[in-house]
């Protein structure tokens, strides 16, 4: 794009432009000094813990001469400076126009909620690419499409790579993108400018609250519920079983409104009936027939189907339901999406792990990070009788610090072994993490094991499982690293196990 086309797209106060650059081409819009180059606009932009205006010497010296500002900087004679009121705003607007607006060329579904928003989009994810459509995902889990696999730093990413993803996306062949939307990129208009086939609601519970995320709960409501009023989509699927579907879906148009049950209630679009557990081998998982009513947009047929899906609890058939629903309005066939069903496997999301040396054991990693969502794993463990349960977990630091109670109290209620250890501790000491989650823990009869290196827990608990245990490393998830002092160090729970497992010579 010429640096005349992006003058005429920003809303600019003023600009300052030597002669020999004003004919140039800008090949990319930039806001992180450390990949600016010579062919880059770089934006400096205002955040929520970074100035921009502090790096743009940095971004020079990379090679940017070309920059939109909100006030004056320190640049040497031949930098182009552009200065607008906003550099946030303008770089949104601009990034949509600069690529092309891709998100009118893909059929985009937009999941929000407190748990189940990775599950379901990779469920969807899973089925529509087995089912031959060319499909994208961002996420949680990171970004996959034409066979590409890479990690983001946000569930949902910022609005310039957001736009720069889809219109990848869109020139590799994919018609469809699942997206994970986070309230907190609700709330920072990272989505600006998208337009949704389908959007999708899964629950709410009190998550994300104090520091640099939502003041209240208030606010982290009303933030999800821009997804259903701020973007105008084609359907919207409603998980009509959780109490703050009826707050989501209030001012929303209903003919829209697909909606699904768990507990069965047949008014629903989907529903499930005679939902039971089930084990196949050691596997929990669970049982129930699918069904739609009759005048549904999203066909199933008048007998239903049996389906069986390989993670345990209600929840799982909630997440089941709604992603049925989705594939269906995405035109995938119904047998297919429950065939589908029983071979489904989300990395890090009930992850089974089973070892050849601990076959009795099942070791299972998942990303319940918060009260609820643990238990809610806990209690679905515990359903299918297993000699103990072996709890291994731990809080992030620097933020989220009532989260840490919170898991304690249910560690101290559902485990029968407790092993805290460290989980993303970043800046702060990881055994001030583990004496705060520690101090919820009233029943001191329980074995319970206080180690701060993540590695040695999960060696630990592999160490004391017998046979009929249930092993759960809980928070982690699909997350490859481990956030320590700022940096990411590579950290696998799964590699973990396989390592001790093969070695099998410590705990002999």
């Amino acid at each position: 794009m010429r640096v005349k086309e992006i003058l005429r797209n920003l809303n600019y106060i003023s600009w300052k432009i030597p002669m020999d650059k004003r004919g140039r081409n800008i090949f990319s819009l930039c806001q992180d000094s450390r990949n600016a180059d010579p062919a880059c606009l770089f934006f400096c932009k205002r955040g929520t813990q970074v100035d921009g205006h502090l790096y743009a010497r940095d971004a020079y010296n990379n090679g940017a001469r070309f920059f939109v500002v909100e006030r004056e900087v320190d640049l040497p004679e031949d930098a182009a400076v552009i200065t607008v009121k906003d550099s946030g705003e303008e770089l949104k607007r601009l990034s949509v126009i600069f690529y092309g607006d891709p998100c009118k060329e893909l059929n985009l579904i937009g999941i929000t909620g407190t748990k189940g928003k990775t599950t379901v989009a990779l469920s969807v994810y899973k089925i529509a690419q087995a089912y031959g459509k060319n499909v994208g995902y961002i996420g949680t889990n990171g970004v996959y499409y034409g066979g590409r696999v890479f990690e983001t730093a946000n569930t949902t990413p910022d609005c310039l790579e957001l736009q720069k993803l889809l219109r990848e996306m869109k020139d590799n062949g994919v018609t469809d993108v699942i997206l994970e939307v986070s309230s907190q990129a609700l709330w920072q208009e990272r989505t600006y400018g998208l337009n949704f086939e389908i959007c999708a609601f899964t629950n709410l519970y009190e998550d994300h609250i104090g520091g640099v995320e939502h003041p209240t709960m208030l606010h982290y409501k009303k933030c999800k519920k821009k997804l259903f009023t701020d973007y105008d989509s084609k359907y919207i699927v409603v998980n009509s079983d959780s109490p703050a579907t009826q707050y989501m879906m209030r001012n929303v148009d209903k003919s829209k409104v697909i909606t699904t049950s768990a507990k069965g209630n047949s008014r629903c679009d989907v529903y499930a009936l005679e939902a039971s557990k089930r084990k196949e081998g050691i596997l929990p998982g669970v049982g129930f027939r699918l069904l739609a009513r009759s005048q549904s947009p999203v066909r199933v047929g008048g007998r239903g189907f049996d389906t069986f899906i390989p993670i345990p609890g209600l929840y799982s058939v909630e997440n089941a339901l709604l992603t049925f629903a989705i594939c269906s309005l995405m035109g995938i066939a119904p047998g297919f999406i429950v065939d589908e069903f029983s071979r489904l496997a989300i990395p890090g999301r009930f992850e089974s792990v089973q070892l050849d040396r601990r076959p009795n054991s099942l070791f299972i990693i998942d990303y319940a990070h918060n009260g609820a969502s643990l238990k809610a794993v806990m209690a679905s463990l515990r359903e299918y009788e297993p000699k103990r349960i072996i709890l291994v977990f731990g809080s992030v630091g620097g933020r989220t610090f009532g989260r840490r109670e919170e898991l304690g109290r249910v560690a101290d209620k559902e485990a029968d072994v407790i092993i805290i250890t460290s989980d993303n501790p970043n800046n702060e000491a990881p055994m001030k993490i583990i004496e705060d989650i520690n101090a919820a823990i009233k029943d001191r009869d329980k074995p319970i094991y206080l180690i701060p290196d993540r590695k040695d827990a999960v060696e630990k608990a592999y160490e004391i499982a017998e046979d009929g245990d249930f092993v759960l490393l809980a928070g982690k998830g699909h997350e490859n690293y481990q956030l320590v002092c700022g940096a990411r160090e590579p950290f696998s729970e799964r590699r973990i196990l396989e390592r001790v497992n093969a070695l099998n010579i410590v705990f002999q």
